[in-house]
């Protein structure tokens, strides 16, 4: 109800209850539908209306994660020999806005290959047009980061619990993949897809 009719409303009731008191004359309202009298038989109603606002919880976590455009092992030759033999890349995932993370929340950066549909499925390149592909691993800290746990959209790159903050990964090659290989049926571009996702985790357990 809205304050300016309450208000009216009040007005009137302070005036029906001084001439009651008065002159002992019962005064109705009868244009007042909230003012209903039980004995009247003509039936009366009145209706009130009832309303509530939804909003969006303006405390919800809001973040920004920059992933990069493209990573390149660069040029790769073949080994003379049948050792281990890698070539090696960086990539930075960076966490450039965290706001509205309650005690104990973190910003989750999951990764998978994009052909990846689960943890044996490795990180893989291929030349276009061409059934040949080279497989690569990614390390978080010295440790391969698929033998960590594969959750719903892959393996765990890292977890920001602020900002900004920034956590690199190194990705091997071995070319020992090529060794023995006719070359020129291997030379070419090689090309995969990274797939990330990010989703809210509490820090003590994902």
């Amino acid at each position: 109800m809205k304050k300016s009719v309450m208000k009216k409303m009040m007005a009137g009731l302070c005036t029906a209850a001084m001439l009651v008191s008065s002159s002992a004359v019962s005064v109705w309202a009868s244009e007042n539908v909230n003012n209903l009298d039980p004995s009247n038989e003509n039936k009366q109603k009145g209706n009130t209306e009832v309303t509530a606002t939804v909003i969006e919880n303006t405390n919800k976590p809001d973040y920004l994660i920059t992933i990069p455009q493209t990573v390149d092992f660069g040029t790769l030759k073949q080994p003379t020999t049948d050792a281990d033999a890698y070539s090696s890349a960086d990539i930075t995932v960076t966490c450039e806005r965290a706001s509205g993370l309650t005690a104990g929340q973190g910003i989750a950066v999951l990764v998978k290959d994009n052909t990846a549909g689960a943890k044996t499925d490795p990180f893989i390149l291929k030349r276009e047009n061409s059934e040949n592909s080279l497989t690569y691993e990614m390390y978080s800290q010295n440790s391969n980061v698929q033998e960590g746990t594969w959750y719903e959209n892959g393996f765990m790159f890292i977890t920001f619990t602020g900002a900004p903050q920034e956590h690199t990964n190194q990705l091997k090659l071995n070319l020992k993949q090529l060794y023995g290989k006719n070359i020129s049926d291997w030379q070419g571009q090689y090309t995969g897809t990274l797939n990330f996702y990010t989703r809210i985790v509490n820090v003590n357990g994902q």
